[in-house]
C-alpha cells in the first residue's frame, strides 16, 4: 500500500517526525510518501521512496497515485494541553505505537566530505563543539541581507549570556573550537565561528563534534538524530513536549526536572539561565 504524508513546519518538526517512519513504512508494508517544505529531512531515508516539495500541487501525479493520503496536525490536536511529546502526538494521529525512546533519524553521509572540506577551510582540525542559541528563521527563501526576526523570541538566549557562555567553555576548553550554528543574519558571538552551510551539512559536522548547547531549535533535534548529547536552554516551550532526556535540559524558574506549575508560557525570563549553570551541565554531560 503506498501511503503519503503531508508533514507541515520547520526543520526541526520535519525532524521529529522522522522518528516514526520505520514504523509507518512497516505498517503499509512498503516504503512510504512525504509532501513537505523540507525534503532533505528525508532524503535517502531507506524507507522513503519519494519526497515531494510542497511547491507542487497536490494533485501531482506522483502523489495521486497513493493509496492513501495522509494529514495530521499535531500543533492542532491533544498536544496542545502540554502533555504529550511531539513525536507522541505524531504517533497517536497517525496510530503508531508510541515508545518513549523513539529518536529522530536523519541520513546525511553524502555530505562527509562538504562538512570536512568546510572545517578545514576554517582551520578546524581537532575538536569542536557546536552552539545555537538562536533560530526561529525558515532557510526557505533566506536572504542573508534580511533584518533577522525570529517568529518565537521567546526560545533564544540572550547574546549577552550566550557570550558569557562561549566565554567560559573557550576558558575551560582553549584547544576546542566552537561553531555557531546559525543563519548569517542571527547574532555573531566573539570566539565561535558561524557556520553558513546548508542545515544538513550541520546535521553531518554534528556527528564528529563532543557536545552542543542549544535552544529549542533545530540543532537540538539533530543531536537526538546522530545520538549526541549536550545542553539545551529552554524559554517559551517545554522540554518533555520538544525535548530529550538524555540531554542537560535547562530552565530558569525550574532543575533538570519538569515542573509544570513553574512554566508560564510568556514569562521572559525562562530562557534566562545563568551561563556558570549551563557550563556546569556541558562539563557533566561531556564526562558522563
Amino acid at each position: 500500500m503506498l501511503n503519503t504524508y503531508v508533514i507541515e513546519g520547520g526543520i526541526g518538526k520535519c525532524t521529529a517526525f522522522t522518528a516514526l517512519i520505520p514504523r509507518l513504512a512497516e505498517k503499509a508494508g512498503q516504503p512510504i510518501q512525504i509532501y513537505t517544505p523540507y525534503i532533505d529531512c528525508f532524503a535517502y531515508n531507506p524507507h522513503v521512496k519519494m519526497a515531494y516539495e510542497q511547491s507542487l500541487p497536490l494533485t501531482h501525479p506522483g502523489i495521486m497515485a497513493s493509496d492513501n493520503i495522509y494529514y495530521c496536525e499535531p500543533y492542532k490536536s491533544n498536544f496542545m494541553f502540554g502533555r504529550q511529546h511531539l513525536i507522541e502526538a505524531y504517533c497517536d494521529l497517525f496510530r503508531v505505537d508510541y515508545d518513549p525512546g523513539m529518536r529522530p533519524k536523519l541520513y546525511t553521509a553524502h555530505l562527509e566530505d562538504r562538512a570536512r572540506q568546510w572545517r578545514e577551510k576554517n582551520g578546524i582540525t581537532g575538536q569542536y563543539l557546536m552552539v545555537q542559541f538562536s533560530g526561529g528563521q525558515t532557510p526557505v527563501g533566506f536572504n542573508a541581507h534580511n533584518q533577522y526576526a525570529s517568529h518565537n523570541p521567546g526560545r533564544n538566549y540572550p547574546p549577552y549570556l550566550a557570550q558569557q557562555v562561549v566565554d567560559m567553555l573557550r576558558a575551560v576548553y582553549p584547544q576546542v573550537a566552537i561553531i555557531n550554528a546559525t543563519l548569517p543574519n542571527e547574532p555573531g558571538l566573539a570566539g565561535t565561528i558561524q557556520c553558513p552551510e546548508p542545515w544538513a551539512v550541520l546535521h553531518e559536522m554534528l556527528k564528529g563534534a563532543v557536545g552542543f548547547v542549544a535552544i529549542d531549535s533545530c540543532l537540538q533535534h539533530f543531536a537526538a538524530s546522530v545520538g549526541k548529547r549536550g545542553v539545551v536552554l529552554w524559554g517559551s516551550t517545554r522540554w518533555v513536549q520538544y525535548g530529550y532526556p538524555e540531554n542537560a535540559n535547562l530552565q530558569y524558574h525550574m532543575g533538570e526536572a519538569w515542573d509544570e506549575s513553574k512554566f508560564a508560557h510568556e514569562d521572559p525570563r525562562n530562557i534566562m539561565v545563568d551561563p556558570q549553570r549551563v557550563v556546569d551541565a556541558f562539563n557533566r554531560v561531556r564526562n558522563q
